[in-house]
């Protein structure tokens, strides 16, 4: 969803002396951490079967929508003999869970995300949220953290496929009025950086909760932590 208009005119007057027309922002994992709350849920719902959620099952599904995250604990259910429950059911509790969580506790910002996102601001790049989270789920965290960094955003909802398609992120930069193939993307998941190369962006992908290959136009950090603009653009070179 756009946030202000005349987007498309901003993000032709920030390419002057930048390789890179704007920045796309994961946020489970990249922005806040918000991934031990997704499994601490998902642990949750899976004992309710008397299923054990290990920490295999949790990269497996590590930057996945809610549909494809509950069809894989339908199947878990099912695996062990029992009927499978809707996923629609596991979703809408496992929705329930985390906006308790997400009230209860909201998260900060992962650490390097505050100077980055003045940075990109600083250098009026055009910039976007994508991610894999319900809109009810976004807007929490961007409560917490703020909404005026984000020109755009684009949730599970306003997409037909998620991640690891390259839809959420060819959607972004289409609000934006960019093309994806000169934007830089902040992911921190193999569906994450996938999705956003299979778009055509240059991925910064942060490696702490499952293993990222590198691949073409993808480099691999450990965190945001002194990444700033300049770093962004002598890796996007």
């Amino acid at each position: 969803r756009a946030r202000s208009a005349g987007i498309r005119k901003t993000a032709a007057m920030t390419a002057a002396g930048l390789p890179f027309t704007g920045v796309l922002f994961d946020m489970d994992g990249t922005l806040v951490d918000t991934e031990p709350m997704w499994q601490r849920a998902e642990q949750a719902i899976m004992a309710e079967y008397g299923v054990v959620w290990t920490d295999a099952d949790q990269a497996h599904c590590l930057g996945g929508s809610s549909d494809r995250v509950t069809r894989y604990m339908s199947d878990l259910v099912a695996a062990t003999g029992q009927p499978a429950p809707p996923p629609q059911l596991l979703a809408a509790r496992f929705s329930e869970l985390m906006l308790a969580n997400l009230r209860d506790d909201p998260p900060g910002p992962q650490p390097g995300v505050a100077e980055l996102l003045q940075e990109v601001r600083d250098h009026d790049l055009p910039t976007a949220l994508v991610t894999s989270s319900t809109g009810d789920m976004m807007t929490l965290v961007l409560d917490a953290i703020g909404h005026h960094w984000f020109d755009v955003t684009v949730h599970a909802g306003d997409v037909e496929r998620h991640k690891p398609d390259p839809l959420p992120y060819q959607r972004a930069s289409e609000l934006l009025g960019v093309d994806p193939h000169t934007c830089v993307a902040i992911e921190d998941s193999p569906t994450g950086s996938t999705s956003a190369n299979a778009a055509g962006a240059f991925v910064v992908a942060i490696e702490h909760m499952a293993e990222i290959r590198p691949a073409p136009r993808r480099v691999v950090v450990a965190g945001l932590a002194g990444v700033d603009v300049a770093w962004l653009a002598q890796q996007y070179h």
